[in-house]
C-alpha cells in the first residue's frame, strides 16, 4: 500500500486519492485481481488536492476519488473520476444504525445533506445533528460538535470521526462504497486514459500549428484575425476586410494600429479569453472574441473573431426558432431506465462516469434494450445539458436523402430542394449533442462524408463552398457487429475507431430478468388506473411461466406484451389467456422447456451436470437442453450453491 509519504518520482498514470484506509484497502485488492497498476494514496479534501498535485508532477494522469475529495480535486482542474456512492448506500448505513436507541449524528460532506435529511426524516430516525462539510477545517468542527450534541451513535467518513467514536466507545458506521462501483470508476479512468494517451500522440509534432486552426475552427462564427505573439497580424479573411473596410492587405502589420477601437492595450497579453466584447466600428455594434493560444504555458499568439451584433441577433432568432418547431430536447434522464439489477446498474453507473466527458460514445445492443434511453440521459447529465439533443435513425431515410439530412444542402442542390436551402441536423446540433441510431446502416459514401466532418469538426453543406465549423458531441448505436462489419468490408474502419472512442454496451432483458417485475409496474402505473391491481395481481401469476424466455424485442416487446394483456382484461376478455396469445412464438426452445423439459428436471440432476462442467453455466445449460436464464432460475429456485 503506498503512502502520501511514498510518493516518489514515478507514479501510475492512474491514482487513487482515497479519503479512508478502507476505500484503498478494498482498490488495492480489487486493482491487484485486475492486473492493474493503480496508485493508492489516503488523503482527504485538502490533503487529496495536495496530494493530487504533487502526484500530477509525478506523472499522473487520470484520478480516482469519491464525494467531497472528488469535487474539490476536479475543482483545481484535474481530471477526476468519481466513485458514485448512492442514496441506498447510506439507506443501507441508516438502517443498520436502527438496531440501536438514542439519537445520531452524522457528519458529511455538505452535497449530501439535503437527501440525508430526507432519508432521516423517511426511516424516522432521531438525528442528534446532521453536519456538512466543505473543508478540513469544517470537518474537525462538524466532529467536534456531533461529539458534544448528544448523540449516542456516530455516522460519516473521514478519520477523526471514527476514532472519536471508539474512544467513547459509541456505535459508528462509515458509508463505504462497494466494489462494483469502484470497478465502474476503474473501468472509466481506463477508458480516458487511453483517449488522453492517443489524443496527445496525434498532437505530438504540430502542436502549436494545429492548436491555431482548430481555435479558428471551434470559434468561429464570421469574421477571423489571428496574430502572432507580437501582435503582428498573420491572417485575415475576407468577412473581416468587408466588416473593417479595409481596402489593403493588413498581414504583417501591428493590429493595435490597424484596428485601434479593439483596445489591445487591455486585451494584450491577457492568457484568458475575453469573449462578447461589444465594440463600435464605423457606426456599427461588433462582438469580438479574443482566444488566446497557449503552448506549454507560453503565449503564442491569438485569434481574433467578430460579428456584427444584427447578424447575431438575427441567427440566435432563427435557431431558437428552429429548435421550437422541432423540439430538439432530450426528454429522459437515468431515474427513466427502471432496474435495479446488477448488470443495468453497472451500465448507468458507466453511463454517469462517460457524461461528463466531451468524447464520442458507441453504443451497442440489441433491439428494443433502450439505446436511446441511456443517449439522452447521457445528454442531461453532460455539460452540454442546455444544448439541443438531436437524433437521426440513418436507417429510416432512403440512401439519396440521409446526406442532405445530415449535412444540410444550398438552394438548388437537387430537385426539390427547398429555397434558402435547409441546414443538417450536424448545424441544427452546434452546442449540444447529435444521435445517430443504427450507424451501421449508413451507405459507404455517406460514411466518409461524416468521417470529415466527426475530424475536421466543420461541415460542408451539399452544393456549397463553405465550411461551417461546429460544437457536436457525436453518440452512435448500433445493434450490429460494428468489429464483424468493418472485416467484412461493410463499414470503414477509421469512422468506427473515430465513433468507438468509449464503449457502452447495453444489457439484454434476458440478463436481467429479476427487473421484468419493475419495468412492468412501472409501465401499468401510466397505462391503467381503473385495474392497475387486477392487472399486476395477474402480472404476478404470469411471472413463473415466462421465465426463461428470451425476450428478442427486449423491453420494447415486454411493453407491448404488457400492454395487450391489459387490453385484454380490462375489455373483459372471457377466454383463460395463454402464453401463445401474449408471447411471440419466436424462441420455439422457450415454449419446449416451459412444457415439457424444465418439469422433468430434478434438483440432483443440475448438481450433477453443474459438478460434471466444472459449475460453467453455458456448458451445463447446453447439457440440460435448457436456456441459460432458465438455468438461472432453477438455481436460484432450488438455492444451489455454485461454488
Amino acid at each position: 500500500m503506498k503512502k502520501n509519504e511514498e510518493i516518489g518520482r514515478a507514479v501510475p498514470e492512474i491514482c487513487l486519492v482515497a479519503p479512508s484506509q478502507a476505500l484503498a484497502d478494498l482498490t488495492a485488492s480489487i486493482a491487484q485481481k485486475r492486473g492493474e497498476d493503480i496508485g493508492i494514496y489516503v488523503g482527504v479534501l485538502d490533503e487529496g488536492v495536495r496530494a493530487a498535485e504533487e502526484l500530477s508532477k509525478q506523472g499522473a494522469k487520470i484520478f480516482v476519488s469519491r464525494k467531497g475529495t472528488a469535487s474539490v480535486i476536479g475543482r483545481k482542474g484535474f481530471n477526476v473520476v468519481k466513485i458514485n456512492t448512492t442514496l441506498n448506500d447510506y439507506l443501507r448505513h441508516l438502517n443498520l444504525m436502527r438496531q440501536y436507541s438514542g439519537k445520531i449524528a452524522i457528519v458529511e460532506y455538505y452535497e449530501f445533506i439535503p437527501e440525508l435529511k430526507k432519508l432521516c426524516d423517511y426511516l424516522k430516525i432521531e438525528v442528534a445533528s446532521l453536519l456538512g462539510y466543505s473543508g478540513t477545517q469544517d470537518y474537525k468542527d462538524c466532529v467536534e460538535q456531533a461529539i458534544t450534541s448528544g448523540a449516542s451513535m456516530l455516522m460519516g467518513g473521514g478519520a477523526q470521526l471514527p476514532a472519536e467514536a471508539k474512544r467513547l466507545g459509541i456505535p459508528y458506521t462509515v458509508v463505504e462504497n462497494t466494489k462494483e462501483s469502484i470497478n465502474a470508476a476503474l473501468d472509466v479512468a481506463q477508458q480516458l486514459l487511453r483517449v488522453q494517451k492517443k489524443e496527445a500522440e496525434e498532437k505530438k509534432h504540430y502542436k502549436i500549428q494545429l492548436e491555431k486552426y482548430t481555435t479558428v475552427v471551434d470559434y468561429a462564427h464570421d469574421a477571423i484575425i489571428s496574430v502572432d505573439k507580437e501582435d503582428i497580424i498573420t491572417l485575415a479573411n475576407t468577412e473581416a476586410f468587408k466588416i473593417l473596410q479595409w481596402t489593403d492587405s493588413c498581414v504583417g502589420k501591428d493590429i493595435a494600429n490597424i484596428v485601434p477601437a479593439f483596445e489591445f492595450s487591455a486585451l494584450g497579453h491577457d492568457q484568458k479569453k475575453e469573449l462578447n466584447k461589444i465594440v463600435k466600428i464605423h457606426n456599427l455594434l461588433i462582438s469580438v472574441n479574443k482566444i488566446p493560444i497557449i503552448i506549454n504555458g507560453i503565449f503564442e499568439g491569438a485569434v481574433y473573431m467578430f460579428q456584427d451584433i444584427k447578424d447575431i441577433q438575427k441567427s440566435e432568432e432563427k435557431i431558437r426558432l428552429q429548435l421550437y418547431k422541432k423540439g430538439h430536447i432530450a426528454k429522459y434522464d437515468f431515474v427513466n431506465i427502471i432496474g435495479n439489477s446488477r448488470s443495468i446498474e453497472r451500465t448507468k453507473e458507466i453511463a454517469k462516469g462517460y457524461a461528463n466527458t466531451n468524447f464520442s460514445i458507441l453504443i451497442t445492443g440489441e433491439t428494443g434494450t433502450g439505446k436511446e434511453l441511456f443517449a439522452q440521459s447521457i445528454h442531461n447529465n453532460s455539460p452540454r445539458k442546455n444544448g439541443p439533443f438531436v437524433a437521426i435513425n440513418c436507417a429510416a431515410l432512403p440512401k439519396d436523402l440521409l446526406s442532405s439530412e445530415l449535412f444540410g444542402y444550398e438552394e438548388g442542390a437537387f430537385t426539390g430542394a427547398a429555397k434558402g436551402g435547409k441546414p443538417g441536423i450536424f448545424e441544427v446540433a452546434h452546442g449540444g449533442t447529435i444521435f445517430l441510431d443504427e450507424i451501421g446502416e449508413i451507405p459507404m459514401e455517406t460514411q466518409v462524408q461524416l468521417l470529415r466532418v466527426l475530424q475536421e469538426r466543420e461541415v460542408r453543406r451539399l452544393s456549397s463552398d463553405r465550411v461551417i465549423p461546429i460544437d457536436v458531441r457525436v453518440i452512435c448505436a448500433t445493434n450490429k457487429d460494428l468489429a464483424k462489419e468493418v472485416k467484412e468490408g461493410r463499414f470503414r474502419a477509421d469512422l468506427f475507431y473515430r465513433i468507438n472512442v468509449l464503449k457502452l454496451a447495453i444489457p439484454p432483458l434476458r440478463e436481467r430478468e429479476e427487473d421484468i417485475p419493475l419495468i412492468i409496474d412501472h409501465f401499468l402505473q401510466r397505462l391503467t388506473d381503473q385495474n392497475y391491481l387486477l392487472i399486476k395481481e395477474y402480472m404476478q401469476t404470469l411471472y413463473p411461466k415466462i421465465a426463461g424466455y428470451s425476450w428478442p424485442g427486449n423491453v420494447r416487446e415486454l411493453l407491448g406484451i404488457t400492454e395487450r394483456i391489459a387490453t385484454l382484461l380490462e375489455n373483459n376478455f372471457s377466454m383463460d389467456i395463454d402464453l401463445n396469445m401474449i408471447l411471440e412464438n419466436i424462441d420455439s426452445t422457450f415454449f419446449i422447456e416451459d412444457n415439457r423439459t424444465i418439469e422433468q428436471l430434478q434438483k440432483s440432476d443440475i448438481v450433477a451436470a453443474l459438478r460434471n462442467h466444472a459449475y460453467h453455466r453455458g456448458k451445463t445449460a447446453d447439457a440440460l437442453g435448457v436456456s441459460r436464464s432458465t438455468l438461472w432460475r432453477l438455481i436460484n429456485k432450488y438455492h444451489i450453491s455454485q461454488d
